[in-house]
């Protein structure tokens, strides 16, 4: 019996993590003046955000980690491309914890390792309880305490598996977020999905000390 591609988006999530990346990682002392200028940019912006909520984004020898070091071969294009991920995270209007739900969603769709990793630290640091990112992670449909966070995820769930949303998740969304909710919601869907193919694509590993899901709430206790 062939091998539909919606069976390849529901296999199991839990795949085995790559051990090592398909790139080799780029030193900061290797890179040209234009690479020299996004490093630097990720770094002051995008390396903090990260590792504030407890996800590694850099290595002690300087190296970029997760799809970071990817974005160095094409310096200009992931230039325009950071610009938009800011521009979705200073002025998104989606609520935090529904904008986490959403990313997670993705990352448990496409099967993207690092990203749930790194997601799993920064919605704990949005308040997403427990429960909910380890259901989501698990492709699984948490019993949501907030109902915006599960008609965001009724929503990416859908889009991500049929190409498509029904008439009573469309409603529900536009009820929940209005129009610009869900065009904000449609581009962040599109946003990770690119950050997932640069993971899976180039193996990337999560960092070894990656299994603490939760570091932020760890350093609270």
């Amino acid at each position: 019996m062939p091998v539909t591609s919606d069976d390849h988006r529901r296999a199991d999530v839990r795949k085995p993590v790559p051990a090592t990346n398909r790139l080799r990682g780029l030193m900061p002392s290797e890179l040209d003046v234009t690479q020299r200028v996004l490093y630097d940019s990720i770094v002051a912006h995008e390396v903090p955000w990260a590792e504030g909520a407890g996800a590694r984004a850099i290595g002690a020898d300087g190296q970029l980690l997760g799809p970071f070091d990817s974005l160095l071969r094409s310096p200009t294009i992931s230039s325009a491309m950071l610009d938009v991920f800011r521009a979705d995270k200073a002025n998104t209007s989606l609520p935090a914890s529904a904008h986490e739900v959403v990313i997670l969603a993705v990352g448990a769709a496409r099967h993207a390792a690092y990203e749930l990793y790194a997601h799993t630290a920064i919605g704990t640091a949005a308040d997403l309880p427990e429960a909910t990112i380890d259901a989501i992670v698990a492709d699984e449909r948490p019993a949501f305490d907030s109902d915006e966070d599960a008609v965001a995820y009724d929503f990416a769930r859908q889009l991500l598996r049929t190409d498509r949303v029904d008439d009573e998740a469309y409603a529900r969304a536009i009820a929940a977020f209005g129009e610009r909710g869900v065009v904000d919601m449609v581009l962040l869907i599109g946003l990770y999905e690119t950050v997932c193919e640069l993971v899976n694509v180039f193996e990337v590993p999560v960092p070894t000390n990656g299994s603490t899901a939760r570091p932020a709430r760890e350093r609270e206790l």
